[in-house]
């Protein structure tokens, strides 16, 4: 058997490849001995997305030889939505070209995905100087978007030394959500000299879907610059984003 992976809490991998796939249709996920990676970009280009998945935060983890699979996120991710919270994911890969999802929880319940040809991109995230990183709670941000995007179809964030603020002005509205370190949605800030940057609502909101209330988000960004926003998962996981800005006219 090319690889045998276990992941306890089905739920969590299901939001991970959930909020992956409101930007992507297909995806070519590499299975090594370290772990689980995929890259990936929107078919816009505006948004890159980079998913790590160490060997260490799965309870089982065996791979036989390297090699990379393509699946159709959306069928990907409506099986692993079947998943509940308490069930225990094992991902299988046998030698013919299926990938099998079992839940393994009050019953056990397997699924064969085939594997579709999905060329793998060969990109790393840029290293970009950025001026400003905020440390903020995913319900916060959440609500941040939700107001915005009442308003207008882009958002501005701008930090200074000891403020956050998101903002977005419509041709007659506005919205402005405003965070000190006093406030228990902030968790950290540090910022190098003032920034600020427009970035667009509608991919905003795609990136944030798969995220919960509790969890810390790490945004970086800097003048006119992409925004990377990281999510860590368990530990040593992360799903990084990296967002083009939206240049004013």
């Amino acid at each position: 058997m090319p690889f045998e992976i276990v992941f306890d809490g089905a739920k969590d991998f299901a939001d991970l490849i959930a909020t992956a796939s409101n930007l992507i249709d297909e995806a070519a996920f590499r299975v090594t001995e370290e772990g689980i990676s995929m890259k990936a970009m929107d078919p816009s280009r505006v948004v890159l997305i980079d998913l790590n998945l160490p060997e260490s935060i799965f309870s089982k983890y065996e791979v036989e030889e390297e090699e990379t699979i393509g699946v159709n996120m959306d069928h990907f991710k409506k099986i692993l939505k079947r998943g509940k919270n308490k069930d225990t994911l094992i991902l299988r890969k046998r030698d013919e070209n299926f990938l099998e999802i079992t839940f393994e929880g009050t019953a056990k319940r397997t699924f064969r995905l085939p594997l579709i040809e999905v060329e793998a991109l060969e990109l790393d995230l840029p290293d970009l100087p950025f001026t400003a990183k905020v440390v903020i709670l995913g319900e916060v941000l959440k609500e941040a978007v939700k107001d915005a995007s009442l308003v207008s179809d882009a958002m501005k964030f701008i930090a200074k030394e000891n403020e956050f603020t998101m903002k977005a002005e419509g041709e007659t509205q506005e919205v402005e959500i405003k965070l000190t370190l006093e406030d228990e949605g902030l968790l950290d800030l540090e910022v190098e000299e003032e920034t600020q940057s427009a970035y667009g609502i509608s991919y905003l909101a795609d990136m944030i879907k798969g995220i919960g209330k509790a969890d810390e988000v790490i945004i970086r960004f800097g003048n006119e610059m992409p925004l990377q926003m990281e999510y860590p998962i368990r530990e040593e996981g992360k799903l990084v984003f990296l967002l083009a800005p939206r240049v004013e006219d």
